[in-house]
Protein backbone atom coordinates (compact mmCIF):
# COMPACT_ATOMS: atom_id res chain seq x y z
CA UNK A 1 0.00 0.00 0.00
CA UNK A 2 1.05 3.39 -1.16
CA UNK A 3 0.38 6.56 1.98
CA UNK A 4 -0.54 9.55 -0.23
CA UNK A 5 -1.09 13.27 1.45
CA UNK A 6 -3.66 14.56 0.00
CA UNK A 7 -6.48 17.79 0.24
CA UNK A 8 -8.28 18.21 3.48
CA UNK A 9 -11.06 16.06 3.90
CA UNK A 10 -13.87 16.89 5.59
CA UNK A 11 -13.18 14.74 8.90
CA UNK A 12 -9.71 16.51 8.76
CA UNK A 13 -11.62 20.04 8.38
CA UNK A 14 -13.73 18.67 11.49
CA UNK A 15 -10.77 18.64 13.81
CA UNK A 16 -9.02 21.70 12.97
CA UNK A 17 -12.52 23.48 13.54
CA UNK A 18 -11.46 22.38 17.18
CA UNK A 19 -8.49 24.81 16.65
CA UNK A 20 -5.71 22.25 17.57
CA UNK A 21 -2.92 20.59 15.35
CA UNK A 22 -4.27 17.48 12.95
CA UNK A 23 -2.28 15.64 10.20
CA UNK A 24 -4.32 13.36 7.69
CA UNK A 25 -3.00 10.15 5.98
CA UNK A 26 -4.53 8.57 2.93
CA UNK A 27 -4.23 4.86 2.06
CA UNK A 28 -5.33 3.71 -1.76
CA UNK A 29 -4.70 -0.11 -1.50
CA UNK A 30 -3.87 -1.65 -4.59
CA UNK A 31 -6.83 -3.84 -5.82
CA UNK A 32 -6.78 -7.57 -6.62
CA UNK A 33 -9.33 -7.88 -10.12
CA UNK A 34 -11.75 -10.78 -10.28
CA UNK A 35 -9.47 -11.84 -13.06
CA UNK A 36 -7.04 -13.07 -10.59
CA UNK A 37 -9.03 -15.64 -8.86
CA UNK A 38 -11.05 -16.02 -6.19
CA UNK A 39 -10.96 -14.90 -2.69
CA UNK A 40 -11.37 -17.33 0.18
CA UNK A 41 -13.71 -16.49 2.89
CA UNK A 42 -15.57 -18.30 5.60
CA UNK A 43 -19.75 -18.23 4.68
CA UNK A 44 -18.92 -17.05 0.39
CA UNK A 45 -17.85 -19.05 -2.36
CA UNK A 46 -16.95 -22.90 -2.20
CA UNK A 47 -18.49 -25.44 0.15
CA UNK A 48 -17.30 -29.28 0.83
CA UNK A 49 -18.77 -32.34 1.47
CA UNK A 50 -18.60 -33.63 5.25
CA UNK A 51 -16.10 -30.86 5.87
CA UNK A 52 -12.07 -31.88 7.61
CA UNK A 53 -8.75 -31.49 5.52
CA UNK A 54 -9.69 -30.83 2.19
CA UNK A 55 -11.06 -28.44 -0.48
CA UNK A 56 -13.38 -30.55 -2.66
CA UNK A 57 -13.16 -30.31 -6.37
CA UNK A 58 -9.88 -27.91 -6.42
CA UNK A 59 -10.05 -28.12 -10.28
CA UNK A 60 -13.13 -26.14 -10.22
CA UNK A 61 -11.20 -23.06 -8.49
CA UNK A 62 -8.45 -20.17 -8.97
CA UNK A 63 -8.09 -18.82 -6.35
CA UNK A 64 -6.52 -15.09 -5.52
CA UNK A 65 -5.78 -15.57 -2.15
CA UNK A 66 -6.55 -17.88 0.52
CA UNK A 67 -7.59 -17.72 4.19
CA UNK A 68 -6.78 -21.09 4.89
CA UNK A 69 -4.87 -24.46 3.60
CA UNK A 70 -8.66 -25.68 4.20
CA UNK A 71 -12.17 -25.50 3.12
CA UNK A 72 -13.96 -22.69 5.38
CA UNK A 73 -17.19 -24.16 4.42
CA UNK A 74 -18.98 -27.26 5.10
CA UNK A 75 -22.22 -29.21 4.43
CA UNK A 76 -23.77 -32.70 5.58
CA UNK A 77 -26.78 -33.76 4.48
CA UNK A 78 -28.29 -36.41 7.36
CA UNK A 79 -31.09 -38.62 7.08
CA UNK A 80 -33.79 -39.11 9.62
CA UNK A 81 -33.12 -43.04 9.77
CA UNK A 82 -29.15 -42.71 10.19
CA UNK A 83 -30.14 -40.95 13.89
CA UNK A 84 -33.21 -42.97 15.18
CA UNK A 85 -33.35 -46.28 15.34
CA UNK A 86 -35.76 -47.21 17.93
CA UNK A 87 -38.57 -44.06 18.88
CA UNK A 88 -36.58 -41.45 21.19
CA UNK A 89 -33.37 -43.19 20.55
CA UNK A 90 -31.23 -40.72 19.23
CA UNK A 91 -28.01 -41.03 17.90
CA UNK A 92 -26.36 -37.83 17.01
CA UNK A 93 -22.72 -38.68 18.79
CA UNK A 94 -22.12 -39.92 15.52
CA UNK A 95 -21.71 -36.60 14.14
CA UNK A 96 -19.58 -35.17 16.45
CA UNK A 97 -16.94 -35.73 14.16
CA UNK A 98 -17.67 -32.86 11.65
CA UNK A 99 -18.04 -30.41 14.63
CA UNK A 100 -14.76 -31.78 15.63
CA UNK A 101 -13.57 -30.80 12.02
CA UNK A 102 -14.87 -27.38 12.64
CA UNK A 103 -12.83 -26.64 15.60
CA UNK A 104 -9.94 -27.96 13.99
CA UNK A 105 -10.24 -26.61 10.75
CA UNK A 106 -11.97 -23.28 11.51
CA UNK A 107 -15.05 -24.30 9.15
CA UNK A 108 -18.68 -23.59 10.08
CA UNK A 109 -21.86 -26.34 9.20
CA UNK A 110 -24.39 -26.14 6.46
CA UNK A 111 -26.37 -29.11 8.00
CA UNK A 112 -29.33 -30.53 5.66
CA UNK A 113 -31.76 -32.22 8.14
CA UNK A 114 -34.06 -34.22 7.94
CA UNK A 115 -33.47 -36.30 4.38
CA UNK A 116 -36.89 -38.36 4.57
CA UNK A 117 -36.51 -39.71 1.06
CA UNK A 118 -33.19 -40.60 -0.90
CA UNK A 119 -31.09 -43.05 -2.28
CA UNK A 120 -29.97 -45.13 0.90
CA UNK A 121 -31.62 -45.97 3.53
CA UNK A 122 -33.08 -49.00 5.70
CA UNK A 123 -34.12 -51.98 3.25
CA UNK A 124 -37.78 -52.27 4.01
CA UNK A 125 -39.47 -55.16 1.29
CA UNK A 126 -37.31 -54.55 -1.25
CA UNK A 127 -37.40 -50.59 -1.04
CA UNK A 128 -35.54 -48.16 0.51
CA UNK A 129 -36.74 -45.91 3.86
CA UNK A 130 -35.13 -42.84 4.88
CA UNK A 131 -37.26 -42.16 7.82
CA UNK A 132 -36.39 -45.33 10.91
CA UNK A 133 -38.50 -48.64 10.76
CA UNK A 134 -40.49 -48.12 13.82
CA UNK A 135 -42.34 -44.78 11.62
CA UNK A 136 -43.01 -46.99 8.47
CA UNK A 137 -44.53 -49.67 10.75
CA UNK A 138 -47.12 -47.09 11.98
CA UNK A 139 -47.86 -45.81 9.03
CA UNK A 140 -48.49 -48.76 7.76
CA UNK A 141 -50.82 -49.64 10.45
CA UNK A 142 -52.53 -46.04 9.99
CA UNK A 143 -55.50 -44.61 7.61
CA UNK A 144 -52.58 -42.82 5.79
CA UNK A 145 -50.10 -45.25 4.95
CA UNK A 146 -46.63 -44.34 3.33
CA UNK A 147 -46.24 -45.85 -0.40
CA UNK A 148 -43.68 -47.31 -2.56
CA UNK A 149 -42.51 -45.23 -5.28
CA UNK A 150 -40.03 -46.25 -8.08
CA UNK A 151 -38.06 -43.58 -9.64
CA UNK A 152 -37.51 -43.44 -13.41
CA UNK A 153 -33.88 -41.90 -13.04
CA UNK A 154 -32.25 -44.96 -12.06
CA UNK A 155 -35.04 -47.27 -11.44
CA UNK A 156 -34.49 -47.10 -7.73
CA UNK A 157 -37.32 -48.17 -5.14
CA UNK A 158 -38.10 -46.21 -2.26
CA UNK A 159 -40.60 -46.13 0.40
CA UNK A 160 -41.77 -42.47 0.36
CA UNK A 161 -43.72 -40.91 3.52
CA UNK A 162 -47.45 -39.82 4.31
CA UNK A 163 -47.29 -35.58 5.27
CA UNK A 164 -50.51 -35.86 5.77
CA UNK A 165 -50.35 -38.98 8.79
CA UNK A 166 -50.29 -36.84 12.49
CA UNK A 167 -48.02 -39.59 14.08
CA UNK A 168 -45.17 -39.00 11.03
CA UNK A 169 -45.36 -35.44 11.56
CA UNK A 170 -45.11 -36.09 15.52
CA UNK A 171 -42.23 -38.12 15.46
CA UNK A 172 -40.51 -35.18 12.70
CA UNK A 173 -41.24 -32.52 15.34
CA UNK A 174 -39.34 -34.52 17.79
CA UNK A 175 -36.04 -35.00 16.33
CA UNK A 176 -36.01 -31.49 15.19
CA UNK A 177 -36.23 -30.86 19.38
CA UNK A 178 -33.59 -33.51 20.25
CA UNK A 179 -31.39 -32.35 17.90
CA UNK A 180 -32.09 -28.89 18.77
CA UNK A 181 -30.81 -29.60 22.54
CA UNK A 182 -27.85 -31.51 20.93
CA UNK A 183 -26.72 -28.27 19.10
CA UNK A 184 -27.19 -26.55 22.62
CA UNK A 185 -23.84 -28.64 23.78
CA UNK A 186 -20.42 -28.25 23.06
CA UNK A 187 -17.14 -29.78 22.24
CA UNK A 188 -13.84 -29.51 23.73
CA UNK A 189 -11.10 -29.75 20.93
CA UNK A 190 -7.25 -29.17 22.03
CA UNK A 191 -8.69 -27.14 24.67
CA UNK A 192 -10.68 -25.35 23.02
CA UNK A 193 -14.37 -25.26 24.05
CA UNK A 194 -16.96 -24.41 21.43
CA UNK A 195 -20.76 -24.82 21.81
CA UNK A 196 -22.14 -27.02 18.06
CA UNK A 197 -25.10 -24.44 17.78
CA UNK A 198 -22.00 -21.69 16.87
CA UNK A 199 -20.76 -24.05 14.04
CA UNK A 200 -23.56 -23.99 12.22
CA UNK A 201 -23.93 -21.55 9.82
CA UNK A 202 -27.45 -22.76 8.05
CA UNK A 203 -29.84 -25.95 8.49
CA UNK A 204 -31.14 -26.65 5.36
CA UNK A 205 -34.81 -27.81 5.83
CA UNK A 206 -34.84 -31.33 3.97
CA UNK A 207 -38.17 -33.02 5.34
CA UNK A 208 -40.02 -32.92 1.67
CA UNK A 209 -39.44 -34.04 -1.73
CA UNK A 210 -36.48 -36.49 -3.03
CA UNK A 211 -33.10 -35.42 -1.44
CA UNK A 212 -35.35 -32.63 0.34
CA UNK A 213 -34.99 -30.86 -2.37
CA UNK A 214 -38.82 -29.64 -2.76
CA UNK A 215 -39.86 -31.93 -5.89
CA UNK A 216 -41.99 -35.11 -5.92
CA UNK A 217 -44.62 -36.58 -8.49
CA UNK A 218 -47.97 -35.56 -8.08
CA UNK A 219 -49.19 -38.69 -6.54
CA UNK A 220 -46.69 -38.01 -3.36
CA UNK A 221 -47.69 -34.31 -3.36
CA UNK A 222 -49.68 -33.31 0.01
CA UNK A 223 -53.57 -32.71 -0.66
CA UNK A 224 -53.49 -29.11 1.83
CA UNK A 225 -50.53 -27.17 2.29
CA UNK A 226 -51.00 -26.77 6.03
CA UNK A 227 -49.62 -30.60 6.09
CA UNK A 228 -46.51 -28.91 5.00
CA UNK A 229 -46.81 -25.51 6.63
CA UNK A 230 -46.30 -27.75 10.17
CA UNK A 231 -42.72 -28.65 9.22
CA UNK A 232 -41.69 -25.46 8.69
CA UNK A 233 -42.89 -23.94 11.46
CA UNK A 234 -41.49 -26.68 13.50
CA UNK A 235 -37.77 -25.74 11.72
CA UNK A 236 -38.14 -21.71 12.87
CA UNK A 237 -39.46 -22.98 16.32
CA UNK A 238 -37.13 -25.13 17.15
CA UNK A 239 -33.53 -23.38 15.55
CA UNK A 240 -34.76 -19.68 16.37
CA UNK A 241 -31.31 -18.47 16.03
CA UNK A 242 -30.05 -20.36 13.38
CA UNK A 243 -30.36 -19.12 9.90
CA UNK A 244 -32.86 -22.05 7.64
CA UNK A 245 -32.74 -22.60 3.98
CA UNK A 246 -36.12 -23.83 2.16
CA UNK A 247 -35.61 -25.48 -1.01
CA UNK A 248 -37.15 -24.35 -4.63
CA UNK A 249 -37.14 -27.47 -7.03
CA UNK A 250 -41.07 -27.69 -5.51
CA UNK A 251 -41.88 -24.18 -6.56
CA UNK A 252 -42.29 -24.63 -10.46
CA UNK A 253 -45.30 -23.60 -12.07
CA UNK A 254 -46.95 -26.90 -12.61
CA UNK A 255 -50.31 -26.39 -11.00
CA UNK A 256 -51.51 -30.24 -11.67
CA UNK A 257 -48.80 -30.94 -9.40
CA UNK A 258 -47.66 -28.50 -6.89
CA UNK A 259 -51.16 -26.40 -6.96
CA UNK A 260 -52.36 -27.93 -3.75
CA UNK A 261 -49.91 -26.83 -1.93
CA UNK A 262 -48.99 -23.15 -3.44
CA UNK A 263 -49.83 -21.61 -0.04
CA UNK A 264 -46.84 -23.56 1.34
CA UNK A 265 -44.14 -22.03 -0.81
CA UNK A 266 -45.38 -18.95 -0.22
CA UNK A 267 -45.11 -19.46 3.40
CA UNK A 268 -41.58 -20.82 3.12
CA UNK A 269 -40.83 -17.40 1.47
CA UNK A 270 -42.76 -15.40 4.24
CA UNK A 271 -41.59 -16.94 7.33
CA UNK A 272 -38.92 -16.36 9.85
CA UNK A 273 -36.82 -17.11 12.91
CA UNK A 274 -34.88 -14.42 15.13
CA UNK A 275 -32.08 -14.48 12.36
CA UNK A 276 -34.92 -12.95 9.42
CA UNK A 277 -36.29 -14.51 6.47
CA UNK A 278 -35.72 -18.42 5.47
CA UNK A 279 -32.94 -18.69 3.08
CA UNK A 280 -33.35 -20.92 -0.43
CA UNK A 281 -30.92 -23.88 -1.79
CA UNK A 282 -30.92 -24.16 -5.40
CA UNK A 283 -29.46 -27.56 -7.00
CA UNK A 284 -28.44 -28.00 -10.34
CA UNK A 285 -26.17 -24.85 -11.08
CA UNK A 286 -24.99 -24.91 -14.59
CA UNK A 287 -28.40 -26.86 -15.84
CA UNK A 288 -29.59 -25.13 -19.45
CA UNK A 289 -31.02 -22.52 -18.62
CA UNK A 290 -33.42 -22.30 -21.27
CA UNK A 291 -35.37 -25.69 -20.01
CA UNK A 292 -38.92 -25.30 -19.72
CA UNK A 293 -38.43 -26.18 -16.33
CA UNK A 294 -36.08 -23.75 -15.16
CA UNK A 295 -37.97 -21.08 -17.11
CA UNK A 296 -41.32 -21.96 -15.06
CA UNK A 297 -39.23 -22.21 -11.50
CA UNK A 298 -36.93 -19.07 -11.09
CA UNK A 299 -38.32 -16.90 -14.20
CA UNK A 300 -41.58 -14.97 -15.25
CA UNK A 301 -43.03 -17.97 -16.94
CA UNK A 302 -43.76 -19.00 -12.87
CA UNK A 303 -46.81 -17.70 -12.85
CA UNK A 304 -48.35 -18.86 -9.13
CA UNK A 305 -49.15 -15.56 -7.76
CA UNK A 306 -50.95 -14.67 -3.85
CA UNK A 307 -51.95 -11.27 -3.18
CA UNK A 308 -50.57 -10.07 -6.11
CA UNK A 309 -46.96 -11.23 -5.28
CA UNK A 310 -45.50 -13.52 -7.99
CA UNK A 311 -43.24 -16.36 -6.13
CA UNK A 312 -40.19 -15.90 -8.61
CA UNK A 313 -40.14 -12.82 -7.97
CA UNK A 314 -39.52 -13.74 -4.07
CA UNK A 315 -37.02 -16.52 -5.26
CA UNK A 316 -34.87 -14.21 -7.31
CA UNK A 317 -34.87 -11.51 -5.13
CA UNK A 318 -34.11 -13.94 -1.92
CA UNK A 319 -30.70 -12.76 -1.89
CA UNK A 320 -31.26 -9.51 -0.75
CA UNK A 321 -32.48 -10.31 2.58
CA UNK A 322 -31.14 -13.84 2.75
CA UNK A 323 -28.50 -16.48 1.66
CA UNK A 324 -29.08 -18.52 -1.56
CA UNK A 325 -26.80 -22.24 -1.45
CA UNK A 326 -26.27 -25.18 -3.96
CA UNK A 327 -24.54 -27.26 -5.73
CA UNK A 328 -23.69 -28.10 -9.35
CA UNK A 329 -25.23 -30.27 -11.75
CA UNK A 330 -23.78 -33.20 -13.06
CA UNK A 331 -24.35 -31.98 -16.96
CA UNK A 332 -23.56 -32.89 -20.23
CA UNK A 333 -23.66 -31.77 -23.61
CA UNK A 334 -26.70 -31.88 -26.01
CA UNK A 335 -27.94 -29.87 -29.06
CA UNK A 336 -27.89 -26.58 -28.40
CA UNK A 337 -25.92 -26.45 -24.84
CA UNK A 338 -22.41 -26.84 -23.95
CA UNK A 339 -22.30 -27.67 -19.90
CA UNK A 340 -21.83 -25.10 -17.64
CA UNK A 341 -22.38 -22.32 -19.93
CA UNK A 342 -25.40 -20.66 -18.87
CA UNK A 343 -23.11 -20.63 -15.26
CA UNK A 344 -22.32 -16.98 -15.49
CA UNK A 345 -26.02 -15.77 -16.30
CA UNK A 346 -27.39 -17.99 -13.34
CA UNK A 347 -25.20 -16.35 -10.93
CA UNK A 348 -25.46 -12.71 -11.93
CA UNK A 349 -29.55 -13.14 -12.14
CA UNK A 350 -30.00 -15.25 -8.89
CA UNK A 351 -26.98 -14.21 -6.50
CA UNK A 352 -26.26 -17.20 -4.80
CA UNK A 353 -24.10 -16.68 -1.97
CA UNK A 354 -22.00 -20.64 -2.10
CA UNK A 355 -22.05 -23.10 -4.79
CA UNK A 356 -20.50 -26.56 -3.73
CA UNK A 357 -17.31 -27.21 -5.53
CA UNK A 358 -18.17 -31.15 -6.11
CA UNK A 359 -20.69 -33.30 -8.04
CA UNK A 360 -19.54 -32.36 -11.59
CA UNK A 361 -19.27 -34.26 -14.66
CA UNK A 362 -16.07 -36.18 -14.25
CA UNK A 363 -15.58 -38.74 -17.08
CA UNK A 364 -17.03 -41.34 -14.73
CA UNK A 365 -20.05 -42.64 -16.98
CA UNK A 366 -23.63 -43.73 -14.44
CA UNK A 367 -27.48 -42.93 -15.78
CA UNK A 368 -26.52 -39.29 -15.39
CA UNK A 369 -24.42 -38.98 -17.30
CA UNK A 370 -24.38 -41.66 -20.29
CA UNK A 371 -21.74 -40.19 -22.37
CA UNK A 372 -18.81 -39.97 -19.51
CA UNK A 373 -18.76 -36.20 -20.51
CA UNK A 374 -15.34 -34.56 -18.11
CA UNK A 375 -15.55 -30.92 -17.40
CA UNK A 376 -11.73 -31.64 -16.66
CA UNK A 377 -11.47 -31.78 -20.32
CA UNK A 378 -12.92 -28.74 -21.38
CA UNK A 379 -11.20 -25.40 -21.26
CA UNK A 380 -13.93 -23.48 -21.15
CA UNK A 381 -16.56 -24.83 -18.74
CA UNK A 382 -13.57 -24.82 -16.23
CA UNK A 383 -12.75 -21.02 -17.01
CA UNK A 384 -16.29 -20.36 -16.53
CA UNK A 385 -16.09 -21.96 -13.06
CA UNK A 386 -12.91 -20.07 -12.36
CA UNK A 387 -14.96 -16.64 -13.41
CA UNK A 388 -18.01 -17.93 -11.22
CA UNK A 389 -16.34 -18.84 -8.06
CA UNK A 390 -14.03 -15.36 -8.31
CA UNK A 391 -17.66 -13.55 -9.08
CA UNK A 392 -20.23 -15.26 -6.29
CA UNK A 393 -20.55 -14.55 -2.59
CA UNK A 394 -19.05 -11.14 -1.56
CA UNK A 395 -16.06 -9.44 -2.28
CA UNK A 396 -15.22 -6.61 -0.23
CA UNK A 397 -12.17 -4.07 -0.59
CA UNK A 398 -11.48 -0.43 0.13
CA UNK A 399 -10.65 2.01 -2.15
CA UNK A 400 -9.53 4.89 0.11
CA UNK A 401 -9.05 4.96 4.19
CA UNK A 402 -7.94 8.36 5.69
CA UNK A 403 -6.76 8.54 9.10
CA UNK A 404 -6.72 11.81 10.72
CA UNK A 405 -5.18 12.33 14.29
CA UNK A 406 -5.36 14.78 17.04
CA UNK A 407 -3.55 14.61 19.99
CA UNK A 408 -4.42 11.26 21.20
CA UNK A 409 -7.93 11.74 19.15
CA UNK A 410 -7.83 9.53 16.14
CA UNK A 411 -10.34 9.49 13.31
CA UNK A 412 -10.48 6.53 10.40
CA UNK A 413 -12.68 7.35 7.28
CA UNK A 414 -12.73 4.53 4.82
CA UNK A 415 -14.77 4.44 1.63
CA UNK A 416 -15.98 0.48 1.34
CA UNK A 417 -16.90 -1.68 -1.96
CA UNK A 418 -18.59 -4.86 -2.79
CA UNK A 419 -18.10 -6.06 -6.41
CA UNK A 420 -19.42 -9.91 -5.36
CA UNK A 421 -22.69 -10.67 -5.93
CA UNK A 422 -23.81 -10.47 -2.26
CA UNK A 423 -23.49 -9.15 1.04
CA UNK A 424 -22.18 -11.42 3.53
CA UNK A 425 -24.84 -12.83 5.72
CA UNK A 426 -22.59 -13.62 9.12
CA UNK A 427 -21.37 -11.19 11.33
CA UNK A 428 -18.18 -10.07 11.17
CA UNK A 429 -16.27 -7.17 13.12
CA UNK A 430 -13.71 -4.65 11.86
CA UNK A 431 -11.40 -4.16 14.50
CA UNK A 432 -8.28 -1.49 14.49
CA UNK A 433 -5.16 -2.52 16.05
CA UNK A 434 -2.40 -0.99 17.16
CA UNK A 435 0.77 -3.19 17.28
CA UNK A 436 4.01 -2.18 19.27
CA UNK A 437 7.48 -2.42 17.46
CA UNK A 438 7.64 -6.27 18.97
CA UNK A 439 4.10 -7.10 17.17
CA UNK A 440 1.87 -7.25 19.96
CA UNK A 441 -0.96 -5.23 20.15
CA UNK A 442 -1.52 -2.44 22.40
CA UNK A 443 -5.17 -0.94 21.47
CA UNK A 444 -8.07 -2.22 19.47
CA UNK A 445 -10.87 -0.06 18.58
CA UNK A 446 -13.81 -1.60 16.91
CA UNK A 447 -15.59 0.14 14.18
CA UNK A 448 -19.83 0.30 14.05
CA UNK A 449 -20.14 -0.82 9.97
CA UNK A 450 -21.69 -3.67 9.73
CA UNK A 451 -20.64 -5.32 6.57
CA UNK A 452 -24.37 -7.08 6.02
CA UNK A 453 -25.25 -3.56 4.88
CA UNK A 454 -23.02 -3.00 2.38
CA UNK A 455 -24.20 -4.36 -1.02
CA UNK A 456 -23.31 -4.85 -4.38
CA UNK A 457 -24.08 -1.72 -6.30
CA UNK A 458 -27.18 -2.77 -8.99
CA UNK A 459 -25.98 -0.45 -11.60
CA UNK A 460 -22.39 -1.76 -11.73
CA UNK A 461 -21.50 -5.38 -13.20
CA UNK A 462 -20.11 -7.59 -10.94
CA UNK A 463 -16.32 -7.85 -10.52
CA UNK A 464 -16.45 -3.64 -11.62
CA UNK A 465 -14.60 -1.41 -9.24
CA UNK A 466 -16.83 1.76 -9.49
CA UNK A 467 -15.24 4.58 -6.71
CA UNK A 468 -18.21 6.49 -7.36
CA UNK A 469 -20.81 3.99 -4.97
CA UNK A 470 -18.36 3.06 -2.55
CA UNK A 471 -20.24 3.40 1.12
CA UNK A 472 -17.86 5.90 3.20
CA UNK A 473 -17.74 5.06 6.99
CA UNK A 474 -16.22 7.15 9.73
CA UNK A 475 -15.02 5.79 13.43
CA UNK A 476 -13.89 7.75 16.03
CA UNK A 477 -11.97 6.94 19.00
CA UNK A 478 -9.99 8.65 22.07
CA UNK A 479 -7.13 7.91 24.44
CA UNK A 480 -5.19 6.23 21.14
CA UNK A 481 -1.84 5.98 21.75
CA UNK A 482 0.79 8.06 19.26
CA UNK A 483 2.97 5.06 17.87
CA UNK A 484 3.05 1.98 16.82
CA UNK A 485 1.46 0.62 13.49
CA UNK A 486 -1.95 0.35 12.41
CA UNK A 487 -3.95 -2.21 10.53
CA UNK A 488 -7.86 -3.29 9.89
CA UNK A 489 -8.59 -6.44 10.68
CA UNK A 490 -12.32 -8.61 10.09
CA UNK A 491 -12.71 -11.05 12.58
CA UNK A 492 -15.02 -13.73 13.23
CA UNK A 493 -16.73 -12.61 16.36
CA UNK A 494 -17.15 -16.48 17.72
CA UNK A 495 -13.45 -16.74 17.15
CA UNK A 496 -14.31 -20.04 14.49
CA UNK A 497 -13.64 -18.73 11.19
CA UNK A 498 -10.50 -17.13 9.74
CA UNK A 499 -10.02 -13.54 9.44
CA UNK A 500 -12.24 -12.32 6.30
CA UNK A 501 -9.66 -11.56 3.26
CA UNK A 502 -10.57 -8.16 1.27
CA UNK A 503 -9.71 -7.98 -2.89
CA UNK A 504 -6.93 -5.02 -1.88
CA UNK A 505 -3.25 -6.51 -2.16
CA UNK A 506 -1.19 -6.63 1.64
CA UNK A 507 -2.83 -8.84 3.60
CA UNK A 508 -0.20 -10.40 6.77
CA UNK A 509 0.02 -14.00 7.98
CA UNK A 510 -2.61 -12.60 10.73
CA UNK A 511 -5.32 -11.60 8.50
CA UNK A 512 -4.49 -7.59 8.68
CA UNK A 513 -4.04 -4.97 6.52
CA UNK A 514 -1.84 -1.79 7.39
CA UNK A 515 -3.41 1.43 7.63
CA UNK A 516 -0.47 3.39 9.26
CA UNK A 517 2.36 4.53 11.93
CA UNK A 518 1.59 6.69 14.68
CA UNK A 519 4.34 8.70 16.25
CA UNK A 520 5.11 10.69 18.84
CA UNK A 521 4.91 14.06 16.15
CA UNK A 522 1.69 13.81 16.02
CA UNK A 523 1.15 12.18 12.39
CA UNK A 524 -0.85 8.88 12.15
Amino acid sequence: MTMIPRHASPILLLLLSCGLPAAETVIRPEIIPVEEGSIQNAGSGTEIWRGGPGNGESRLVKYAVRVSDYSVNSMIRISWCDHETKEGEYLFAKLDEHFEHCIRYGQKLDIGCFVTSGNHGLKIDDGLCAYPAYVHEALQNSDQKDVKYTSSRGSITRWEPNFENDYFFERYDAILAAFAEYLEGSLTIEEKTVQRKKLVRHIEMRHFGWWGEGAYPKQLVPSNSEYLIRFADAFARHFPDIRLLAPTNGMVYIPATYGTIKDYHFHLLAVRNNVGLFGIFRDNWGWDENLGYVQALFYDSNKFEKDGVNLYELIRDRWKSAPLTGEPLQALPKEGFRPYSHLLDQVTYLHPVVIRNCNVSNGRKSYINPTGYNVFEDPQAIADFHRMYALIGFRYLFTAARIVRQDTDLAISVDWLNIGLTPTYDRWQIRYVIKDDAGKEIWTGNSTLDLRTVFPDENTPPGVVNTDVATTHIDRFSNVPKSGTLALQIVDPDGISPAMALSIKGRTEDGTYLLAQPTEKGAP
